[in-house]
């Protein structure tokens, strides 16, 4: 939904820990009323980017240092997902990085402050130019990180997914200028629209219990990313989109 006038934010003494408060529009609903996957990946980007903005590297700051910053797995846990008109409480904070990774957790409460999401990611920054990797170390010299482990939020594990042998395929995505992000390639949101595009309709009215997805390689405009799904277990499904049977993504969701 963007940052309206219905946001209020703020930290915690420990300068790491970043609260947001707004409520649930409509656009970000679907038929069912609650806030589709899409959206909610858009605003965990959102934040987090705000987050770090606030902490001293903008966007703007970071590619005039040749930085470009991305998401590159993600995890999170759905004991409810929020409705439309819904008020909530976003809290995500920065957790000690490791060499070449940035750990972030991820928190959504509901007004009266329990539990809708839980979750974690991992970033990685690269030079603009080459999108050659840099350590975590780079951003040092810019702002302060977080040194402190903090408690891990309730998810599957934020690791790597093994890709299914004998998957089907079951769609195609072409990528079009209008799921480009500034760093010039697919939102990491907009996989969550084609993963969701392409599941069964019986899954369709089913709750999302759990979520996550590794980014491997980025879907550039127009690329065609083709779709891939099988069923691990009863309520579990795994879908891959390649490109040139290369793996772009590998997601894993549960019901």
């Amino acid at each position: 939904m963007g940052l309206t006038e219905n946001f209020n934010r703020w930290y915690d003494e420990d300068g790491f820990t970043f609260h947001a408060e707004m409520r649930v529009p409509f656009t970000q609903c679907g038929p069912d009323g609650k806030m589709m996957l899409f959206d909610f990946l858009r605003l965990t980007t959102d934040l987090s980017t705000e987050d770090i903005r606030l902490r001293g590297t903008p966007i703007e700051f970071l590619n005039q240092h040749n930085i470009a910053r991305f998401v590159v797995r993600s995890a999170f846990h759905f004991y409810q997902m929020p409705k439309l008109d819904d008020r909530i409480e976003f809290i995500t904070a920065e957790d000690k990085s490791d060499s070449f990774q940035f750990n972030r957790i991820y928190k959504v409460l509901d007004s009266e402050g329990n539990p809708l999401i839980s979750g974690v990611s991992k970033w990685m920054i690269t030079a603009f130019d080459t999108r050659k990797i840099l350590p975590t170390k780079a951003i040092e010299k810019f702002r302060k990180l977080n040194t402190v482990p903090l408690e891990k939020p309730e998810t599957l594990h934020c690791g790597k997914i093994i890709e299914p042998e004998n998957m089907e395929k079951v769609g195609e995505e072409t990528i079009r200028r209008s799921h480009l992000d500034s760093n010039n390639h697919t939102d990491n949101a907009y996989y969550a629209a084609f993963i969701i595009n392409s599941l069964p309709d019986e899954f369709a009215t089913k709750p999302l219990v759990d979520f996550r997805i590794n980014y491997s390689k980025e879907a550039l405009y127009g690329e065609t990313l083709e779709l891939f799904m099988t069923k691990s277990a009863e309520n579990r499904i795994i879908v891959v989109g390649k490109k040139q049977d290369e793996v772009s993504f590998i997601s894993e969701l549960c019901f």
